[in-house]
């Protein structure tokens, strides 16, 4: 995938710094969306919205890169079944909205490596939460990056949680998770200056990183039954 390709061909490229996308807040509303908490089934998710605030990220450019890489939470092999996706407000049906999502593997910088596992057409419409199907064996820890369409003035709305201070409750960062939480969420510039390794959605006053509101959903080759499936998932808030 030539997309891909550009990111390894650019590693050396400057970072667009998180900080020149805009960055409104609000009270958190998670909404309805499937519950996948069975059996042989598990969800990761990085993202705690434990004080009650969110950051919503706009103004993105053209064919800007996004990804949140995971660790597997299946204690053998595993499938990633679907990706929820927060979208705050969707960019509208039509000609140069639309992209793409894919699902690769990293290198050591936390960047897609080789070719794609699988890659699909993606346009982040409505305004709630996204389901992105798959269906397709992942490595212990892979990528689920997504490059947005070729339009300029891209409307599209995503959403992260809030590490500092809110205008009501304590800082999330440091209550309700560590301060030296490991990072999972990056931008990594856009298909024509892509760059490697990725910035974080930075919080400029808190020491933690924004977590985008994505939820990887798999299934496990091992059952996990339900109490250690509640273990491992809270490893993750």
């Amino acid at each position: 995938m030539k997309r891909l390709f550009l990111i390894i061909a650019f590693a050396a490229a400057l970072a667009v710094p998180a900080q020149a996308l805009e960055r409104t807040r609000e009270l958190a509303d998670d909404g309805d969306r499937d519950d996948w908490a069975a059996g042989a089934t598990c969800t990761v998710l990085y993202h705690n919205t434990c004080t009650g605030w969110v950051f919503n990220w706009s103004g993105w450019a053209a064919e800007s890169l996004i990804g949140q890489v995971v660790d597997t939470c299946c204690p053998g092999g595993s499938d990633l079944l679907a990706t929820d996706i927060r979208v705050r407000v969707g960019s509208p049906a039509g000609y140069g909205f639309t992209g793409s999502i894919a699902v690769s593997a990293v290198d050591a910088n936390d960047c897609p490596t080789g070719s794609p596992i699988f890659s699909q057409p993606y346009l982040p419409e409505g305004d709630g939460w996204q389901l992105v199907n798959w269906g397709v064996p992942v490595p212990s820890r892979f990528v689920v990056w997504m490059t947005l369409g070729p339009a300029d003035s891209n409307p599209v709305s995503f959403r992260t949680d809030h590490p500092s201070v809110g205008p009501s409750g304590p800082e999330a960062c440091g209550t309700c998770y560590p301060g030296d939480r490991v990072n999972h969420s990056f931008t990594y510039g856009t298909a024509t200056s892509p760059t490697c390794p990725g910035s974080p959605f930075d919080d400029p006053n808190s020491v933690c990183h924004a977590e985008l509101q994505w939820e990887q959903h798999l299934a496990c080759s091992v059952s996990v039954e339900d109490e250690s499936w509640s273990k491992v998932k809270s490893l993750y808030r």
